[in-house]
């Protein structure tokens, strides 16, 4: 029983049945370049119109599972076929996210100016603010000093006036 088929590669491939001694091989039957390789469940259902539906001829390409003969060898599936397309839908969703992804940082440079020109903006503006804090607080510090020169003036000239008060006789 070893000899009666071949082991598959890989898990997902068929098991290969061997002709035994008696039987030939049935031939490969060669399918159209246009059909689709994949599973009628797995087939996009193409929506035609009814007005432009195709009237089907009778008795004209019509299969049913009725029909099938069990003894035809059901033909081989391309499993390499699957393969590249696979790697075809990947190569291409890979393509589409690589230009999300180049849109998207041109998109975060533009931001990146944005918020820099924002920033720079609000520094000028703090700078503003600090200088404009620092100028009224340098005036009122020299408003205090006048005045407090201004009052040492004023407590000098009434020592002066005491003195001059005690020196002529008035006080004692």
């Amino acid at each position: 029983m070893p000899d009666a088929f071949k082991e598959p590669t890989h898990k997902s491939e068929p098991v290969e049945m061997a002709p035994t001694a008696g039987e030939t091989p049935a031939p490969s039957k060669l399918k159209d370049p246009s059909d689709d390789d994949r599973p009628p469940s797995a087939q996009q259902a193409q929506q035609v119109p009814e007005e432009d539906a195709p009237e089907p001829d009778e008795g004209e390409g019509e299969t049913s599972e009725d029909d099938i003969d069990p003894a035809e060898q059901i033909e081989d599936f391309d499993w390499n076929k699957l393969h590249e397309k696979y790697h075809e839908a990947m190569n291409d969703a890979s393509a589409q996210e690589n230009a999300l992804m180049v849109e998207f940082a041109q998109l975060m440079d533009y931001f990146k100016i944005w918020a820099d020109a924002g920033a720079n903006q609000e520094s000028d503006r703090t700078f503003h603010r600090l200088h404009t804090r620092m100028t009224y607080v340098k005036n009122s510090e020299d408003k205090l000093e006048k005045t407090r020169q201004h009052y040492m003036e004023v407590v000098r000239a009434f020592e002066n006036a005491l003195a001059l008060l005690r020196n002529s006789g008035f006080g004692t």
